[in-house]
């Protein structure tokens, strides 16, 4: 007799098609706490659509993000437009941050300056020279993200992303106190203003043929 036969004596169908079922019943309790534990992470999340249906008909909306309460360790907030193309023809996604405000510190940019039709102001950043001074000049961090910049015809999406997050521990002890004091002190004496207002302008049109 050999190992074969021997297995086959041992294992039974009726014990097989158990140890099957019991594998295929861990692999779901696994997956179902892999999602679970995924879906528990820390975040704040606000979602939008948006539809470009006419090839000649450009879109242009105006965002606003804000976030009330701002802290170290806070949960992310997490603001995504998603962008669906079901023209005829291929366009292309742009964002542009036009205002901001963090506390008491106020921002234009120069195309934001523009969208007030007001005069151009020396101190004012082009929109992505302000982005990367907010997110070099606080411990917290603003971030605008888009999955892909081109759409095609008939139908394609991408995903605008804004993110606001700031860990418990930045890596700069001495900025995550004096930041969350002033943060704390401004809520305090401004309960009904929020912490953090964006504007931001995007923007869908046709792509050049």
């Amino acid at each position: 007799m050999n190992k074969w036969q021997a297995l086959k004596k041992v294992v039974k169908p009726r014990t097989l098609i158990f140890l099957i079922i019991l594998l295929t019943a861990n692999s779901l309790a696994w997956f179902i706490y892999a999602t679970e534990v995924d879906n528990e992470m820390s975040a704040h999340v606000r979602a939008w659509k948006v539809l470009f249906e006419a090839g000649d008909s450009p879109i242009v909306d105006f965002v606003e993000i804000d976030v009330e309460n701002l802290y170290p360790g806070m949960e992310d907030e997490i603001h995504q437009i998603t962008a669906y193309n079901s023209s005829d023809v291929s366009a292309y996604l742009t964002y542009t941050l036009l205002e901001a405000s963090i506390m008491n510190d106020e921002f234009v940019s120069i195309e934001g300056r523009k969208n007030l039709g007001q005069p151009e102001n020396p101190v004012d950043l082009a929109s992505e020279d302000l982005l990367t001074k907010l997110y070099n000049d606080y411990p917290f961090k603003i971030t605008i993200s888009l999955t892909k910049s081109h759409l095609d015809a008939v139908y394609d999406e991408a995903v605008y992303t804004i993110k606001v997050e700031w860990p418990y521990e930045s890596g700069d002890d001495a900025l995550d106190t004096l930041w969350g004091k002033q943060a704390a002190a401004f809520k305090e004496a401004n309960p009904d203003v929020a912490t953090i207002l964006l504007k931001i302008k995007i923007s869908i049109v046709q792509a050049i043929q």
